[in-house]
C-alpha cells in the first residue's frame, strides 16, 4: 500500500545514490566554468591565497582554518582536475558496493577543498552536510540491486530526517518571522528580484493578488508546519514528503537554483521510510563500542545543529569569528555571554568543515519588484559605452528569463549577489557572507579582475560571459554600472519583445584602463581584516610580531612596521603628509568628493593602500591598550558599542595626530572622553578618503538596494549603524535612486520605475 511507503532497505539504498547523483551534477557544472570562477589562475589563483595564509598562519592552525587538500598541490591543474575526480566519485557512489563509502569520503573531501573558489551557496553546504551524514549509512549493494546491505541505526536515520526538517524550517523562519499583513504580496517582488527568475516567475509577478496570497499561505504551511510531520512515523511522514516535494517543484519551476530543488527532493527520499523511528531499539549488527560511537556522534551532531538552528545561511559562515561583544551588550550580560562563547568552542572549531550548517536566506518583508544588476561596460573613448551581457541572468530589455536548473551558473548568480552588496569587497563583509577574513572588505572584487581580463583581450572570460560588444578588439576602458530592472507588461512584451524596463542607477566601479592594482591589492593584509575578525587578527603572524614588539617596549612608530615591508619613511609620510590631509574638513561630507579626489590625485592606489595599512596597524596598537575600557573591566567604561564602531573610534584618535595618539596610548582612559566628541561623520571620514572609490561604490549599493536599510532596522551592528549617513551622500555618476514605497494593500511603487507606464504603443524612455 502507498501509505506503507517504500521498503526501508530500498530507501536507504537510494539515499547514497541520490547524493552521488548530486555530486555528479555539482562537480560536473564546475568543469565548463573554471575560467570564470574565483580561484583560477586568471582570477586570483588559489595558490596566491594559500601562500598568503601560509605566511600569516604558520603551522597546523591553517589546516583547521582552511581545510583543503589543495595544501598538497595548489596548481591550476589541480583545480581543473578536482571536478573530474568528483564526478567519478559520484558515479562510483551510484554504482554502490563496498567501495561506495570510499568514493563518498573522497567526494566530501574534494567538495570541501574547493570552497575557497566561491562554493558557498546554501545547497553547497546542504550537499556537504548530507555527504558527511551518508558516511554513517550501511554500504549499498552494487547495481542492478538498489537496496542497502542493512538498515541504518535509528539515530542516523533520524539525523537525515532532521536535516530535511531543519533546512526547510530554516527558510521558513527567515521568511515568516517578522512579517506583517502588508507583506502578503511577498511573491510579487520575489518573482522579480530572485537571482535567476524563469519565464513562469515573470508571469507569476503579474498574477492576481488572491493567487499570490494563497501561494504564500501554502509556503507557510510547507516551510513552517509540514517539516515537523516528517519526524513522525507512519502516514504523517508521507504527507510531509508530498508537501515538501510539491513546494520544491513550484520553486524549481519559477527560478533556477542550481541543483537545490532536485537535491532537496532527493534528500526527502528518506521520508519514504515511514517505519523508522528514533525510538527503535533494533541494532544494525555493529554492536558494542562501534554502535555506541555512532550514537554518540549523532547526538553530538544534533546538539551542534541546535546551535545553528537560529542562524541563516550567510550568518552561519561567519559567526564563529565573532567576538563576544559583537552585539554591544551591557556589561552585566558579558560574563554570561563569555561563558556561552567558551561553551561554543567546539562549534567554532568544526565550522570550517561545514558538517552542520544554518539555513535560510530571504528577508521576511516584502521587497519591491525591482532587480539590481551589475553590468560590465567597455569604451574606446571613455565617452560612449557598450554593455557586455551574461549567458543566463537578464541585463538587457530583451533578455528572456532563462531556466537552466539543475545546472548552476555560478558566475551569473554571483553577479546578482555582488549587485546587492554581498561580495568580497563588501563593507559589511565581516557580517555577511563569509567567515574567511581574506574575502571580506577587500579593496577590489572579482568584477575588477574580470574587467582587467577583458581589457587584456582574454578570450576565456569572454566565453564565460554572453554578449561581446567588441568582437574585433578589446576596449580601452572598462567600468561597472548598476541597473534597476522591473518587468514590462504582457502587452508590451507581445508588442516589442521587451521583458524589462531598465534604468541606470550609477557607477559601481569607476572607469579604468589596464591596471595591475586590482590583482595585486585584492587580498587584504591581516591589519586590514574587518573589525569583526578580531580573533583572526590576534592570531595572524604579522600582527603578533607588532604586538610582541610593542609589548617589549619598542616605540609605536617602530613597532607598527616590525617584520613588514613598510618603512620608517612610510611612517613619517603618514604622520606628516597623510594625517594632515585627512584632517582637512574632517566630518564635512559635503566636501567628501573634493577631498577624495585631491587625495587620489596626490597618491596612487598602492600608496593609499600602504597608508591604510599604517592606519590599521596604529589602530591595532591602540586597541591593545584601550580594549579593557571597551569590553574588559577597566574604569572608566566606554558606552556599549559593537566592535566595528569601537574600531572607527580608534581611527579618529589616530587621525587626531601623532601627539594626541601617543598621549592616548600612554593613558588609555582618555578614550572615554574622546568618545564623547565622536560622531558618525567623523568616525568614517578617514577610511572613506583612503578608500574613496571603494567607499562610493557601497554608498551606491546602500542607496539602491534594501539590504542595508533592513539591516539597520533589524539592529545588526557594524557598517549598517552608519546607514543614515550613507543615504545622504550623492556618489559620482549617480543617475537614479530607487525609492520604494509600500502601500497598506501590500503593493509597491517606485517613482520613475514601477509600476511601468501603461502600454500605449510606445516604449517608455527608460526601457
Amino acid at each position: 500500500m502507498i501509505m506503507d511507503g517504500l521498503a526501508p532497505e530500498l530507501v536507504w539504498g537510494l539515499i547514497p545514490r541520490c547524493i552521488g547523483l548530486l555530486y555528479v551534477l555539482a562537480f560536473g557544472a564546475l568543469i565548463p566554468q573554471h575560467d570564470g570562477m574565483p580561484g583560477s589562475v586568471h582570477m586570483l589563483s588559489v595558490r596566491t591565497q594559500l601562500a598568503r595564509i601560509r605566511r600569516d598562519y604558520p603551522g597546523l592552525r591553517r589546516f583547521f582554518m582552511y581545510p583543503t587538500i589543495l595544501w598538497l598541490n595548489d596548481s591550476d591543474a589541480s583545480l581543473r582536475a578536482i571536478p573530474y575526480v568528483g564526478v567519478t566519485c559520484g558515479i562510483g557512489m551510484i554504482y554502490g558496493g563496498p567501495l561506495g563509502v570510499y568514493w563518498l569520503a573522497l567526494a566530501c573531501v574534494l567538495w570541501l577543498s574547493i570552497e575557497m573558489r566561491g562554493v558557498l551557496y546554501p545547497w553547497d553546504t546542504m550537499l556537504q552536510e548530507a555527504g558527511f551524514l551518508a558516511l554513517f549509512l550501511p554500504a549499498t549493494l552494487p547495481l542492478p540491486d538498489w537496496h542497502a546491505s542493512a538498515l541504518p541505526l535509528p539515530t542516523v536515520a533520524f539525523m537525515f530526517r532532521w536535516l530535511v526538517v531543519r533546512l526547510m524550517l530554516g527558510f521558513g523562519k527567515d521568511k515568516f518571522i517578522g512579517t506583517t499583513p502588508r507583506d502578503f504580496l511577498y511573491l510579487r517582488g520575489f518573482f522579480v528580484w530572485m537571482p535567476l527568475p524563469s519565464v513562469l516567475a515573470w508571469f507569476g509577478h503579474h498574477s492576481p493578488r488572491w493567487f499570490l496570497r494563497a501561494s504564500l499561505y501554502f509556503m507557510f504551511y510547507v516551510e513552517v508546519i509540514a517539516p515537523f510531520l516528517g519526524l513522525f512515523a507512519g502516514p504523517l511522514r508521507l504527507i510531509a514528503y508530498a508537501s515538501l516535494v510539491a513546494l520544491m517543484f513550484g520553486i524549481g519551476a519559477t527560478g533556477s537554483w542550481g541543483y537545490f530543488n532536485l537535491g532537496y527532493i532527493l534528500l526527502c527520499t528518506c521520508l519514504l521510510d515511514v517505519r523508522s523511528s528514533i525510538f527503535d531499539l533494533r541494532s544494525t549488527g555493529l554492536g558494542g563500542a562501534p554502535e555506541l560511537a555512532v550514537h554518540a556522534a549523532m547526538l553530538a551532531l544534533f546538539a551542534l545543529s541546535m546551535v545553528y538552528l537560529p542562524t541563516n545561511s550567510w550568518f552561519t559562515r561567519s559567526w564563529p569569528a565573532y567576538p563576544v561583544d559583537l552585539f554591544a551588550l551591557p556589561r552585566k550580560w558579558r560574563k554570561l555571554v563569555s561563558v556561552i562563547h567558551r561553551m561554543l568552542w567546539p562549534a567554532r572549531v568544526l565550522a570550517p568543515f561545514r558538517i552542520v550548517n544554518g539555513y535560510g536566506v530571504f528577508p521576511p518583508n516584502a521587497l519591491p519588484p525591482v532587480r539590481s544588476q551589475l553590468v560590465l561596460e567597455g569604451s574606446m573613448d571613455g565617452v560612449h559605452w557598450k554593455q557586455y551581457g551574461y549567458k543566463y541572468i537578464p541585463s538587457f530589455p530583451h533578455s528572456r528569463p532563462a531556466y537552466i536548473a539543475p545546472y548552476h551558473a555560478r558566475l551569473d548568480q554571483w553577479t546578482y549577489y555582488v549587485s546587492v552588496g554581498i561580495d568580497t569587497a563588501s563593507l559589511f563583509g565581516g557580517v555577511l557572507p563569509s567567515g574567511n577574513p581574506y574575502t571580506a572588505g577587500t579593496r577590489y572584487n572579482h568584477f575588477d579582475l574580470i574587467a582587467q581580463r577583458i581589457l587584456r583581450g582574454d578570450r576565456e572570460i569572454l566565453r564565460a560571459l554572453g554578449h561581446n560588444p567588441f568582437p574585433d578588439a578589446p576596449p580601452r576602458r572598462m567600468r561597472v554600472s548598476i541597473l534597476a530592472m522591473t518587468p514590462t507588461s504582457p502587452a508590451e512584451l507581445k508588442a516589442t519583445g521587451n521583458w524589462w524596463h531598465i534604468r541606470r542607477v550609477g557607477t559601481y566601479a569607476k572607469p579604468r584602463g589596464v591596471d595591475n592594482a586590482p590583482a595585486e591589492l585584492l587580498l587584504p593584509e591581516p591589519e586590514q581584516f574587518q573589525p569583526e575578525f578580531v580573533e583572526a587578527k590576534r592570531t595572524a603572524q604579522p600582527l603578533r610580531l607588532i604586538t610582541s614588539a610593542f609589548q617589549s617596549g619598542m616605540p609605536a612608530d617602530s613597532a607598527a612596521i616590525a617584520g613588514s615591508d613598510l618603512s620608517a619613511t612610510d611612517v613619517e609620510r603618514f604622520w606628516n603628509e597623510v594625517v594632515p590631509e585627512l584632517a582637512l574638513a574632517r566630518g564635512d561630507w559635503t566636501r567628501i568628493h573634493e577631498r577624495g579626489s585631491a587625495l587620489g590625485a596626490r597618491y596612487d592606489d598602492f600608496e593609499l593602500n600602504r597608508f591604510e595599512r599604517l592606519l590599521e596597524r596604529f589602530t591595532w596598537l591602540l586597541m591593545l591598550r584601550t580594549e579593557p575600557h571597551h569590553c574588559g573591566e577597566a574604569k572608566p567604561e566606554l558606552p556599549a558599542m559593537g566592535r566595528y564602531r569601537f574600531h572607527k573610534l580608534l581611527h579618529e584618535v589616530v587621525l587626531d595626530g601623532r601627539e594626541s595618539y601617543l598621549e592616548t596610548l600612554a593613558t588609555p582612559a582618555r578614550i572615554v572622553e574622546r568618545a564623547k566628541t565622536s560622531s558618525d561623520a567623523t568616525q568614517l571620514w578617514g577610511f572613506a578618503l583612503l578608500r574613496y572609490d571603494h567607499f562610493m561604490t557601497f554608498v551606491t549599493v546602500f542607496k539602491s538596494t534594501d539590504i542595508a536599510r533592513l539591516s539597520k532596522e533589524w539592529g545588526i551592528p557594524g557598517i549598517f549603524e552608519y546607514y543614515d549617513l550613507f543615504v545622504k551622500v550623492v556618489p559620482p555618476g549617480e543617475e537614479f535612486v530607487p525609492r520604494p514605497v509600500l502601500a497598506d494593500d501590500g503593493e509597491h511603487t517606485v517613482d520613475g520605475l514601477y509600476p511601468p507606464p501603461r502600454w500605449q504603443g510606445q516604449v517608455s524612455p527608460q526601457s
